[in-house]
């Protein structure tokens, strides 16, 4: 299992925004990067370390099964365990990949011959393929029935609570809220409706009179489940603090 190093400028917003905290991100290499998350930590605000994680960790691309040989030595290193080779193991009940680990060492310990697929390249290369994409559909596959029970939770309630800013756009803001582990996009501005913010791109800033809205800031939103469309279910949210400047068309 391979974990290629990060795109390049894969790390430049959250290094800005971590700038305006104090903080230096050190991505020159997996351990750098490390030992810099490490040091990204406020006494006063617990939350923000692990926030941090998460925001590298989405920078960051996916880890994939391979076969050996359809890699070269140099292209086997995962990145984010700081390893040069990389393989699961531990779970065969459950994991396909593992299964296949111990039917190597099985005929390495000489317990079992291979069967003459294990042997083929190209049939190795399409299993993993199979794999990698069948682990994806997983994930999606458990988005979707998070996001489902999180409308059924939610349905006819109308609940404040703590969130944080992970991104700033233009016209609006994507939030985090950890109580619950769900995100979504709040706009400060409607299709057509002029702006009340300032976008300042460098600094990943919104900024209005009285109010400014940035990465890592702490807001408090509203959570409710929008039905006014037939069998379209939304779950909303909205920022109650800071109070934003009003909406105008």
């Amino acid at each position: 299992r391979r974990h290629p190093p990060p795109l390049p400028g894969a790390f430049e917003s959250l290094k800005r925004s971590l700038g305006q905290h104090g903080f230096e991100l050190d991505d020159a290499s997996s351990l750098a990067l490390g030992r810099s998350l490490d040091a990204c930590a406020k006494p006063d605000d617990p939350y923000f370390n692990q926030l941090t994680r998460i925001l590298a960790t989405r920078a960051m691309q996916q880890a994939r099964y391979f076969s050996s040989g359809a890699a070269p030595p140099s292209e086997y290193v995962h990145y984010g365990l700081a390893c040069p080779i990389y393989t699961h193991f531990t779970s065969p009940i459950r994991r396909y990949s593992d299964q296949m680990v111990h039917r190597l060492l099985a005929a390495i310990i000489g317990w079992e011959p291979l069967s003459s697929d294990v042997l083929d390249a190209r049939a190795m290369t399409d299993l993993t393929d199979n794999l990698n994409h069948r682990h994806t559909m997983a994930q999606y596959a458990g988005r979707a029935s998070v996001g489902l029970h999180t409308l059924i939770f939610f349905r006819g309630k109308e609940v404040v609570e703590d969130a944080h800013v992970i991104k700033v756009r233009d016209n609006g803001v994507v939030v985090l809220v950890p109580r619950y582990g769900i995100e979504g996009v709040i706009f400060v501005c409607g299709a057509g409706e002029r702006n009340p913010f300032a976008f300042d791109e460098a600094a990943e800033t919104l900024r209005a009179p009285g109010c400014s809205l940035s990465t890592f800031d702490k807001v408090r939103v509203r959570i409710h489940v929008n039905t006014e469309k037939a069998h379209k279910p939304k779950l909303e949210l909205s920022i109650v603090e800071p109070q934003l400047p009003a909406r105008a068309g």
